[in-house]
């Protein structure tokens, strides 16, 4: 079945989409070897209250694309992407020069086929207040750079189980790592980029499809291993899922998402339940205002065999304006996984100085209020119940390039 499935994706990138992994106007002679790049490099101080304790750092997250491509005399396209990554701060926390993401592409008017460590088709595909935030990102989580998370496991970010690093995040497995977060970063670096093969439809109708087949979340290949999540073995067999439809009607523009992933949980210490996940999502735009939700669940995606009796998911909403060089957000998440609750809400705003120079500032509130006798598996009697919350300021430059 799994050969099956490499054959066919292989058979479909002899013909393949749209997403422009190099612009098309790079591509002017057949048979000619093309090189482009592109990343940014921002430059932040934050500053974070919580629970009465205040704390102010400085830091640099940077990543860079290296690019590489040929096109045939057929017009199909053929190349390779690398991501790198640096990352530094003021609490001596260091993240070496990384290869976060490596992969080929091939590209033509049947679509897209990419093969390597990159990003699954549900993470790519799915739209959402997290798509439009400003400042640093909102809701999806550069300021979480800089908290102390609670006793117990949450899902701080609108994402599905993989994508969200590979299971909910807690102090244990979170705090101890350098868990830097890139500005407007969608996910928890770590399982989302294991190897997989990934095939992307053209466009047609306003309508594009996608699904993505990881055999193993931990492989990374050569690019860098940094998982968040202890709690759960490598998740096996995932088959990830998306649909996007996109229209435009004069001042209104429509984008509806709906994206999903399966995958068969490997047994550790004890038996987990398989992997099993989705999430919907809509944005409008109209006259620089946008306007979007989405909500997603993990039903009882990775939990033990013997607990089904709680559920998980999350709801976002957001509303953004953007008027010339100016533009702001505000987003919110609300989110449970088990017994445990998380919140944030997000305001943030940005001025384009410049064509690749952005300054921007954004102010965030969380909040959480975890049972740990849920996630330890201890039974509810003598549940322990904590609050956690805080804020935290963000003010930076964004370099692009």
């Amino acid at each position: 079945m799994h050969f099956f499935i490499l054959a066919l994706i292989l058979l479909l990138s002899q013909q393949v989409v749209h997403a422009q992994t190099i612009p098309d106007k790079k591509f002017t002679k057949a048979n000619s070897l093309v090189f482009a790049a592109d990343g940014f490099a921002n430059f932040s101080g934050a500053f974070r209250n919580q629970n009465t304790e205040n704390r102010a750092a400085l830091g640099n997250d940077s990543q860079l694309f290296l690019k590489a491509g040929v096109m045939t005399q057929s017009k199909i396209k053929y190349g390779a992407v690398v991501k790198t990554e640096l990352n530094v701060n003021t609490d001596g926390r260091r993240e070496n020069p990384n290869f976060d993401q490596a992969f080929f592409f091939s590209e033509s008017a049947a679509g897209k086929v990419e093969i390597g460590n990159s990003q699954s088709a549900n993470q790519k595909m799915k739209t959402g207040p997290a798509s439009f935030a400003r400042g640093a990102g909102g809701i999806n989580g550069k300021y979480l750079e800089n908290v102390n998370l609670a006793s117990g496991a949450f899902i701080l970010l609108a994402q599905s189980p993989i994508g969200h690093g590979g299971y909910a995040v807690g102090n244990a497995n979170f705090s101890q790592k350098n868990n830097f977060r890139a500005l407007k970063d969608n996910s928890f670096d770590g399982v989302e980029d294991a190897t997989k093969i990934s095939y992307y439809s053209p466009r047609i109708e306003g309508l594009q499809i996608g699904a993505s087949y990881t055999p193993n979340s931990g492989n990374s290949g050569f690019t860098a291993t940094k998982y968040y999540h202890s709690a759960v073995a490598p998740v096996a067999d995932i088959l990830s899922f998306g649909a996007n439809y996109a229209e435009d009607f004069d001042n209104l523009s429509v984008e509806i998402s709906a994206t999903a992933e399966e995958g068969r949980a490997r047994k550790t210490v004890e038996a987990r339940q398989n992997l099993s996940a989705y999430d919907v999502a809509a944005k409008l735009d109209y006259f620089g205002f946008s306007l979007g939700a989405s909500y997603g669940s993990w039903g009882n995606s990775l939990y033990s065999a013997r607990d089904i009796s709680a559920k998980s998911d999350y709801y976002t909403l957001g509303l953004a304006y953007a008027f010339g060089p100016i533009a702001a957000s505000i987003t919110s998440l609300k989110s449970q996984f088990q017994k445990n609750d998380y919140a944030a809400i997000s305001l943030g705003l940005d001025y384009k100085l410049a064509k690749d120079l952005m300054p921007y500032f954004e102010l965030t509130k969380f909040n959480f209020k975890s049972h740990q006798a849920a996630v330890s598996g201890a039974s509810s009697q003598g549940a322990l119940v904590q609050n956690n919350h805080g804020y935290v300021f963000l003010t930076g430059i964004l370099i692009s390039f």
